[in-house]
């Protein structure tokens, strides 16, 4: 088993291009860079990680690539790109050609506060370059009841694989099962759409454990089954809600119905595989 971490953020304040970040974050508001997370993953038994886009720059990724090449833990890369470039198709090449990009998140300059966007006509040649390359399409939900809205473009690209960020952000602090359960059942069923098993803690109230998320990640579970379910932490996010030992011991102890090969899948094979990080 090569234990994963798919999905990990970091940023350098004096870039200043992550406006995501702000000072009421004061847990985070501060340089997050590999060195700091190296004893989590050491801790952890973890070998690699994914990074995930933090900001809207082109330039932040050009970041984590760099920062994959100082750095081997870093297997792979999911960056941000405008999917509306005018040299779209030349800089996917030139990400490409680095061996390091393995997906891409086009977080709006909103956060992604509605994806209602992605729907438009004009985004249409950019799945279909992130299909003929083979790279992953990360999708961020702040909104859960948006869900259904993904399912079009999953529909109409059927040879391009869609990761739904953090379960897609269930509202466990108010207890809202539904409509998400709904409309994560719905989604599930379409072959090329998987789940980032991460971020539940930081859906739930203060304090919250394995009691309160356990409805929320067993509906996961049975939704996209482990072959389709990849394990990450969201940190430094994280860190808003719990720690990254806390965590672990809680995901893992939400995973502990699954056989040892799936628990194995979750935790890191299928990170490999969706994301193709051998190669």
């Amino acid at each position: 088993m090569s234990a994963v971490d798919a999905h990990v953020h970091f940023w350098r304040m004096a870039r200043r291009d992550n406006p995501a970040l702000l000072p009421s974050m004061a847990a985070i508001y501060e340089d997050r860079e590999p060195s700091h997370l190296a004893p989590h993953l050491k801790a952890a038994g973890i070998e690699r990680i994914v990074v995930v886009q933090a900001s809207w720059t082109l330039a932040e990724s050009l970041f984590t690539i760099g920062l994959s090449q100082l750095h081997p833990v870093i297997a792979g890369v999911v960056g941000w790109i405008d999917p509306v470039s005018a040299s779209l198709e030349e800089e996917l090449a030139a990400l490409v050609a680095t061996g390091k990009l393995k997906g891409v998140r086009p977080v709006s300059t909103e956060d992604n506060r509605s994806i209602a966007w992605m729907l438009d006509a004009r985004f249409e040649r950019c799945w279909r370059l992130l299909e003929r390359h083979g790279l992953v399409l990360d999708v961020l939900l702040q909104n859960p009841d948006e869900t259904p809205l993904v399912a079009p473009v999953a529909e109409r690209h059927p040879g391009l694989s869609i990761v739904l960020d953090h379960c897609a952000k269930p509202d466990i602090a108010g207890g809202r099962f539904e409509p998400w359960a709904h409309d994560i059942a719905a989604l599930s069923r379409l072959p090329n759409v998987s789940c980032k098993f991460s971020g539940l803690i930081n859906c739930a109230g203060p304090g919250a454990g394995v009691a309160e998320l356990k409805p929320f990640a067993a509906h996961t579970v049975q939704c996209f089954g482990p072959e389709r379910l990849i394990w990450g932490s969201d940190w430094p996010p994280l860190d808003l809600a719990a720690s990254y030992p806390r965590w672990r011991e809680v995901s893992l102890d939400l995973l502990s119905g699954l056989a040892p090969a799936e628990r194995t899948a979750v935790l890191g094979d299928n990170a490999e595989r969706i994301y193709r990080l051998g190669g």
